[in-house]
């Protein structure tokens, strides 16, 4: 049911954004999309089980956005990560699908930094170490909602940066004495990178 509820709300925070973004717009016209294709490494914290500490938390991730109307400022994409995290004494490795919903908000009037607000949902694929309980799962829900922005260097070239959180539900399992919800999932988490923009540089 965890699972489930989070799903949920990682989907009715979409539906909002989307409407939010689409209220904004004051002009019916239409200006030329972009593409933005984005790189990046991060680090965050990683919880094992439900009452102990875990450790860090890393990936390299690639996503690709697609802002077909600038006036609103909507984005769509798609994202895979790399990640992993050492939880009773091995290590989860996982590589998500995660679709991704982002707002940039013209909160200044400095054209070579964009802010964004970013909504993430989809499947972590866990692939578990060497001590993997028999009969648990080790996939599970992806959620997560985002900061970031992206600084100008060329029309073409920005430093892509997104802090937030970012839930991984990797290896659960409901046979496990102490940890039936699962064993590791991200928490807080930061990544830096770059951006290549394609399409329309305004």
């Amino acid at each position: 049911m965890k699972t489930i509820r989070t799903i949920v709300f990682f989907i009715s925070i979409l539906f909002t954004l989307n409407t939010l973004a689409q209220v904004s717009v004051t002009a019916p016209e239409k200006s030329p999309g972009k593409v933005l294709l984005n790189g990046s490494i991060g680090a965050g914290t990683f919880a094992a089980g439900e009452n102990m500490g875990g450790s860090a938390f890393l990936g390299s991730s690639l996503s690709a956005d697609w802002m077909p109307n600038a006036k609103t400022g909507l984005t769509y994409g798609l994202e895979t990560v790399i990640l992993a995290g050492e939880t009773q004494g091995t290590i989860i490795y996982g590589i998500p699908a995660i679709l991704r919903l982002g707002w940039h908000i013209p909160v200044i009037t400095n054209e070579k930094i964009d802010f964004f607000v970013l909504v993430k949902t989809g499947w972590g694929f866990g692939i578990w170490g060497s001590k993997l309980e028999k009969g648990a799962k080790s996939n599970g829900a992806v959620g997560g909602l985002n900061f970031g922005a992206i600084y100008s260097l060329t029309q073409n070239l920005g430093v892509y940066s997104e802090l937030g959180y970012t839930y991984y539900g990797l290896a659960r399992s409901s046979n496990h004495p102490e940890y039936p919800l699962g064993y590791g999932s991200g928490k807080l988490y930061t990544s830096i990178g770059l951006s290549l923009k394609f399409g329309n540089h305004k």
